[in-house]
């Protein structure tokens, strides 16, 4: 039997529906810091969503000037400009509020996402505080593929922690000039963005008790101070990425919706004509 008019539209509309909003999603991503107590801080987290192309540095390379910025500074500006001009159609946020210590959060939602195509990948960095220019990221631009999530879900990563925080290799290691001392009872410190000597170095993966090599402890760090928190070597993660999808009909859905309807009652009325 074939269907009748009645039943082809509606499965045009429920079929419409389907494809509609599996375009279209609203993400929220939630960072919270998930190190010990007295352990290390994260500046605020930058988040580009795009389609693979985007790469925000690699392992034993120069890092760029928007990851020294950021891995130096905690600022995020020219990496986010660098995105915005470089990615079509990509999306991106820095999370809101200062660095997040262990115990804090901080949350935004990204709307009007495909992670089907344009925003299918995430890439993120951070700097992590204390330090001169150690941060956190992901330097393979299709590592985190958020497809599965299109039509709605959550995900969690863990950021940070053992093997998976970068020094950028461009400012010497020295708590003369280390970002957030003060924060950890230490001397000497940052008092304005890009200080310190440059190292001209490349990027690679900090190994080790992070800070016994740091240059002018002796001048700046207390007798016997207790490294044991802020040791993130010794930690499976920094942080945790809570990433969570809703998918969301587009404004076409409606229009679709509403013409399916229309056409079901017309469809109506041809079959049932009002009595006079």
């Amino acid at each position: 039997m074939k269907p009748s008019i009645f039943a082809k539209a509606l499965i045009a509309v429920s079929v419409g529906l389907t494809v509609a909003a599996a375009q279209a999603a609203d993400v929220t991503f939630t960072f919270t810091n998930i190190a010990p107590v007295g352990g290390v801080g994260v500046a605020p987290l930058w988040l580009g969503l795009h389609d693979g192309n985007f790469d925000t540095f690699n392992a034993g390379a120069a890092a760029s000037l928007a990851i020294e910025r950021s891995a130096e500074d905690g600022n995020a500006s020219v990496l986010s400009a660098n995105f915005a001009s470089a990615v079509a159609g990509g999306l991106q946020t820095t999370l809101p509020n200062g660095p997040r210590f262990p115990g804090a959060s901080s949350s935004f939602t990204l709307h009007n996402v495909d992670l089907n195509g344009a925003n299918r990948y995430l890439s993120y960095a951070a700097m992590v505080v204390l330090s001169n220019d150690f941060f956190i990221g992901n330097d393979d631009a299709k590592g985190i593929d958020l497809a599965s999530l299109a039509g709605g879900g959550k995900l969690s990563l863990a950021l940070g922690g053992a093997g998976h925080v970068y020094d950028a290799g461009t400012e010497q290691n020295n708590f003369a000039h280390s970002l957030a001392n003060g924060a950890f009872g230490i001397g000497g410190g940052q008092s304005g963005p890009n200080q310190g000597m440059d190292e001209n170095g490349v990027v690679h993966v900090v190994t080790g008790n992070p800070y016994l090599t740091f240059a002018d402890g002796g001048n700046y760090v207390p007798a016997n101070f207790d490294w044991t928190a802020l040791n993130f070597n010794q930690q499976q993660a920094i942080g945790r990425l809570d990433i969570s999808v809703t998918a969301v009909p587009e404004p076409e859905t409606y229009a679709m919706l509403l013409a399916g309807l229309g056409l079901l009652g017309w469809t109506a009325r041809r079959r049932h004509p009002a009595k006079p």
